[in-house]
């Protein structure tokens, strides 16, 4: 037979009383008579009940969460800590490897110097045997190792144009092309005047009017394009300040040099700039590679002469 609420209400009454009345009888309550609970009493303890049950429900889903952020946490440490050991490793190998490199560039500046080609190339290096040791990176921190890897930045670029240079000393046998590159830096060291070209190539589009390699139409070429193959060393064509070295849309990779006296050049599309903005270049010094970066169709040299601002045909100072 179904029950309906008014009976399921009494009976639960009644048991209620029953359980109250038997942990009287053995002492845990100090009633001498059954206990008697009114509807109100009854309602307010099944929601005393329900309520204690939410609160332990709850208790026990934020120990369970804050114990899984815990064990998230414990592994993202641990992924970074792997990640950051990784990267002292890798710094730990490049700054060994450039310390190689350190070394072998003094061994072949020693051996330029002893085969009487002329004075030692000029660099960034000191005497043989004298490489300040790189420091250790074993237990760097990001910051630090950030430092580092800047520094290898630099050198390696000082060690690119190095290399360069000593690839073309050793290249002549005889040294008469370095005494002759030399005779010539001499020559136009304190010039202002570009008098020599950046690179030795094809010019393969004039100053002036022509059509646009890039979209077609008609447009004014403010200098004029020297083939050459990617990597080949620009030479700066005077003295002067580096005013540009960066990105600049169309030209690419651009360094400008400012040589007083209302001269300006600008050396376009280089695959990677070895100088900086405020540095002091002499004539013929290597200030960039030749690439075909920005709007340009292969690798070479976009090299533009400006007179107080005009832009002037660079033919006019070519020798």
């Amino acid at each position: 037979m179904r029950l309906n609420i008014q009976d399921w209400f009494q009976q639960g009454k009644s048991r209620l009383a029953e359980v109250f009345s038997h942990v009287s009888q053995r002492g845990f309550l100090q009633r001498s008579e059954p206990l008697v609970l009114t509807p109100k009493q009854y309602k307010k303890g099944i929601t005393l009940v329900l309520a204690g049950a939410v609160v332990i429900v709850a208790g026990l889903l934020v120990g369970i969460y804050e114990f899984v952020s815990l064990q998230e946490m414990k592994e993202q440490n641990a992924l970074h800590e792997q990640q950051l050991e990784m990267m002292r490793e890798k710094t730990a190998s490049l700054q060994e490897k450039m310390d190689k490199m350190d070394a072998l560039d003094q061994e072949l500046r020693q051996m330029v110097k002893g085969a009487g080609t002329g004075d030692s190339p000029k660099g960034d290096g000191g005497v043989a045997g004298q490489q300040k040791k790189s420091p250790d990176v074993s237990h760097a921190d990001y910051n630090e190792l950030l430092h580092a890897t800047s520094r290898l930045e630099t050198k390696t670029n000082a060690r690119i144009i190095s290399f360069i240079t000593l690839k073309t000393v050793l290249s002549d046998t005889a040294g008469q092309q370095v005494r002759e590159m030399q005779q010539l830096s001499k020559q136009y060291q304190a010039s202002n005047y570009p008098s020599i070209w950046p690179v030795n190539g094809t010019i393969t589009s004039n100053f002036g009017y022509r059509g646009n390699p890039i979209g077609g139409g008609t447009g004014f070429h403010e200098g004029v394009d020297i083939a050459v193959d990617y990597g080949t060393p620009v030479r700066v064509t005077a003295s002067g300040k580096v005013t540009m070295a960066g990105w600049v849309d169309g030209y690419g990779n651009l360094v400008e040099v400012d040589h007083g006296g209302g001269f300006v050049t600008r050396y376009g599309h280089n695959s990677m700039l070895l100088v900086v903005v405020g540095q002091e270049v002499k004539t013929g010094d290597i200030i960039s590679l030749a690439g075909s970066t920005g709007r340009s169709t292969g690798p070479h040299v976009h090299y533009e002469v400006r007179v107080n601002g005009t832009p002037t045909d660079p033919m006019l100072f070519l020798p």
